[in-house]
């Protein structure tokens, strides 16, 4: 069965893209629940000999740890974090953005741990949703993980980040069909992303649909920003095409 592509979607990312290969059995598709920053919201550069975060906002606190984030500080991220939850515990927000930078990070049980009180405090919040999918698949809990994306994407039918992730699982479970309509609807969604045409492309391949798959594949290749998506595409590709040639033989 093909590799499929993995995505990152993190709170400033403009959409999703192909970040690693990975096999069927080590999905990686993470997100990152958390908002925009605003411009007025945050200003970088050195703090008084105050507590600089005194009287933050939840809003604001988590627009800082986000700023720590962006620039390679995730230390500084998680302590802004870890202070925000101390002063406004029921905050769901603040939760679900420490828990996906835990899932990132690899400390699965933490993270799971926050986005459990990340959805227990905001239910009907998809991201959140999402990213516990996903924490629940490290730890084999398929069922929950695919119970979370039918949920979110009940809530939202066009989040992009869960119709992947769904679509992820779907193919690696050997249901062909609903991880084509995921992926479809994601193509649907953004269709200049490039990683649901690679993920499609492996889905037609698999139901024995070569010309879509083929051409899934080169929309891919006309859009991929990375040149070693590219190449494995490239290399699939090549594998594709001579396995549909007729025997000479």
């Amino acid at each position: 069965m093909a590799t499929l592509v993995a995505m990152s979607l993190s709170a400033c990312d403009s959409g999703p893209a192909p970040t690693m290969a990975v096999s069927n059995d080590d999905l990686e598709p993470i997100v990152q629940a958390a908002p925009e920053p605003r411009k007025d919201s945050f200003r970088a550069g050195p703090h008084g000999g105050h507590d600089p975060h005194a009287g933050l906002t939840p809003d604001k606190h988590a627009q800082v740890a986000l700023q720590h984030l962006a620039e390679g500080r995730p230390v500084e991220a998680m302590n802004t974090l870890d202070q925000a939850i101390a002063q406004y515990p029921d905050t769901a927000e603040l939760h679900g953005i420490r828990g996906s930078l835990l899932l990132e990070q690899g400390a699965i049980s933490d993270a799971l741990a926050s986005l459990e009180s990340a959805v227990q405090l905001a239910p009907d919040n998809p991201l959140h949703l999402t990213n516990r999918a996903q924490a629940y698949r490290k730890f084999d809990r398929m069922d929950e993980a695919m119970a979370d994306l039918d949920r979110a994407i009940e809530i939202d039918a066009n989040l992009l980040s869960a119709r992947f992730n769904r679509g992820a699982l779907s193919f690696s479970q050997g249901d062909f069909e609903t991880a084509l309509a995921d992926f479809e609807q994601c193509v649907a969604i953004d269709p200049h992303s490039a990683a649901p045409y690679f993920n499609r492309a492996a889905v037609y391949q698999a139901m024995g649909q070569h010309e879509s798959a083929v051409a899934d594949l080169r929309r891919f290749l006309e859009i991929a920003p990375s040149e070693e998506w590219k190449t494995t595409a490239e290399e699939l590709l090549q594998q594709w095409e001579a396995a549909a040639e007729p025997d000479a033989s």
